[in-house]
């Protein structure tokens, strides 16, 4: 087996993982906060089912191979359809995630700045947002069935408290204004605080998934 992005899901929990030929390179799993061995995965019945499968033994949990990994850089976004998405270092900006589960095509953008750009600029949230919606739809997406989750917008600034300064909740209301006024459903979001964040949003189930960058924790939305 090739490199590939694998999902598994069982009786305790479920995780990514991804692999190089026979080797477990990467693992993000909904138990990384209570895990014993912090995410080194030694042994569990997810990491058991993997490497079952890597060996090409048949294995009883649920395992669904990923087409690939997109990640969205700031100002970008990115679509695919049953890849994995991400996005990495969001401090003030605001990872937002459009899917349509119905054909696995899917979305993410790395906003930077709240509002639009009349230079058709993808840094902005509004027409980050926009330009995803038509991208996904003319891909095949269905327009009723897209959803949208977001996580972000911290205060990185967070000793100051002047209202410019405040980008990372400027991003957030701005993002949600956009999604309501394109009667897009929020099912999920997890912005604010002063810690940074990467999110990854798995096609396979829906979940967007939190990883804090200083706190070490891991929610999945």
């Amino acid at each position: 087996m090739s490199n590939c992005v694998l999902f598994v899901s069982g009786e305790s929990g479920k995780a990514i993982f991804l692999t190089s030929g026979d080797v477990l390179v990467k693992a993000c799993c909904s138990l990384s906060n209570t895990c014993s061995s912090r995410g080194s995965c030694r042994s569990c019945d997810l990491i058991n089912s993997v490497k079952s499968k890597l060996m090409g033994v048949k294995s009883g949990s649920n395992i669904k191979q990923l087409d690939g990994e997109l990640s969205a850089g700031i100002g970008e976004y990115k679509i695919g359809k049953n890849t994995l998405l991400e996005v990495m270092g969001l401090g003030s900006c605001i990872g937002v995630i459009l899917s349509d589960v119905s054909t696995g095509i899917c979305g993410i953008a790395h906003v930077l700045l709240p509002g639009a750009s009349n230079k058709g600029e993808t840094k902005y949230a509004e027409t980050a947002i926009e330009k995803m919606f038509e991208d996904m739809i003319k891909m095949g997406a269905r327009k009723s069935r897209i959803t949208a989750k977001f996580a972000g917008g911290a205060q990185v600034f967070k000793h100051m408290n002047l209202d410019i300064l405040k980008i990372g909740d400027r991003n957030a209301i701005s993002v949600e204004e956009t999604l309501i006024r394109k009667n897009i459903p929020i099912l999920a979001k997890d912005i604010g605080g002063d810690v940074g964040r990467n999110v990854i949003f798995n096609p396979v189930d829906g979940s967007m998934i939190v990883k804090y960058t200083t706190k070490g924790e891991v929610l999945w939305l």
